[in-house]
């Protein structure tokens, strides 16, 4: 009799067990996120000059011309002042580090497809700005802290509004 009493209050408990929530669901997803998200601004900031001084370079050659690119000091320095800016400053770092990562992936994106050797330092910039895997993945950086970006403020966030061609 007794273990029928106590299989029966084992059930009870179990049964009386409140299901989880969609709130709860939703934070163990942002928890996930958090963790697996790369969270190094400076080394993404710096990897776009990187990528972006590859696709320069691939012009300039094409086109018989010389490009020096930009140092590591001045990347470091750029990408310092570009975190600590208005801008970027009131964002998360993991926040940043996906603004970068998209901007990144462009002009990497542009080199691979030798985009970069037929066209122009103004095109490709000008490319980024009406590119819609650009603004998805910046929207979906904005997405992950809940706000929103406008169509107006996209272009403000695109790192060749700071960044110049070479030194």
């Amino acid at each position: 009799m007794r273990s029928i009493v106590s299989v029966l209050l084992v059930f009870c408990l179990f049964s009386c067990e409140e299901g989880k929530k969609f709130e709860d669901t939703y934070n163990q997803a942002l928890i996930l996120q958090y963790l697996v998200t790369p969270n190094n601004p400076q080394e993404s900031c710096e990897s776009i000059i990187t990528n972006k001084d590859l696709c320069f370079q691939s012009y300039y050659q094409a086109t018989g011309g010389s490009f020096t690119a930009t140092t590591a000091t001045v990347k470091t320095q750029t990408c310092q002042g570009l975190i600590s800016s208005a801008l970027y400053r009131n964002m998360s770092s993991i926040a940043q580090t996906c603004s970068f990562n998209c901007q990144a992936s462009d002009w990497k994106t542009k080199t691979d497809a030798g985009t970069c050797r037929e066209s122009t330092p103004t095109a490709l910039v000008e490319a980024s700005v009406n590119n819609p895997s650009v603004i998805s993945c910046l929207r979906s950086c904005f997405a992950t802290t809940n706000n929103q970006i406008s169509n107006e403020q996209i272009p403000s966030y695109l790192f060749f509004n700071i960044i110049q061609e070479g030194e």
